[in-house]
């Protein structure tokens, strides 16, 4: 799901800012108030579940009642549209390519060969490091310099790494474009 949704970051980039967030409001106003809808009618649950069952994990699927979920593809959508209303696109694109790349590798790896545990985590030494190596890659290929690619890395391979209150498909690349943001404002450093 991690590489279908790259659609979207290239999508923003391609329309633009003003035109991305045309298209982007209405898209996540509609997945939003499905998953609030889908929480309270059974009738839109089932509807969900049908068309979108066989895309989401288990916990994405949670029985009417049971109170309103979030699932991956709208966590996609709330993230796209507030990093395309806050930050500039040549941050917010290659922080949210990044992230998305970047955690899956740090999956797949983490899961294959991950036997070191960050303390109290389910997340692995072994898919943070793959997460830094993938996202420097992946990062490689945007016209960032590379302290930014640096810091926007690192500081979302640790954001990854702990216990955050949000959905890390939305808090991870805001945490991300937010760091390389402010130091890209804050220009470079004064020499002593």
């Amino acid at each position: 799901m991690h590489l279908l949704a790259l659609i979207v970051p290239f999508g923003m980039d391609a329309l633009g800012r003003e035109t991305a967030l045309w298209v982007l409001i209405p898209l996540t106003a509609i997945a939003v108030g499905a998953d609030i809808l889908r929480a309270y009618s059974s009738r839109v649950n089932r509807l969900i579940r049908t068309i979108f069952g066989p895309l989401m994990r288990t916990e994405e699927l949670p029985d009417v009642g049971t109170g309103v979920v979030i699932n991956g593809a709208t966590s996609v959508l709330v993230a796209a549209t507030l990093l395309t209303l806050i930050f500039p696109l040549w941050i917010a694109v290659p922080m949210f390519v990044m992230t998305m790349i970047a955690d899956a590798a740090a999956a797949l790896v983490g899961r294959a060969v991950g036997q070191y545990r960050w303390p109290g985590r389910r997340h692995t030494v072994e898919g943070t490091l793959a997460f830094i190596t993938t996202g420097l890659i992946v990062t490689s290929f945007f016209p960032l310099a590379f302290p930014l690619q640096i810091a926007g890395v690192v500081t979302a391979s640790i954001a990854e790494a702990i216990p955050l209150p949000i959905n890390d498909n939305i808090a991870v690349p805001l945490i991300a474009s937010g760091v390389v943001w402010g130091l890209a404002v804050a220009g470079p450093a004064p020499a002593f």
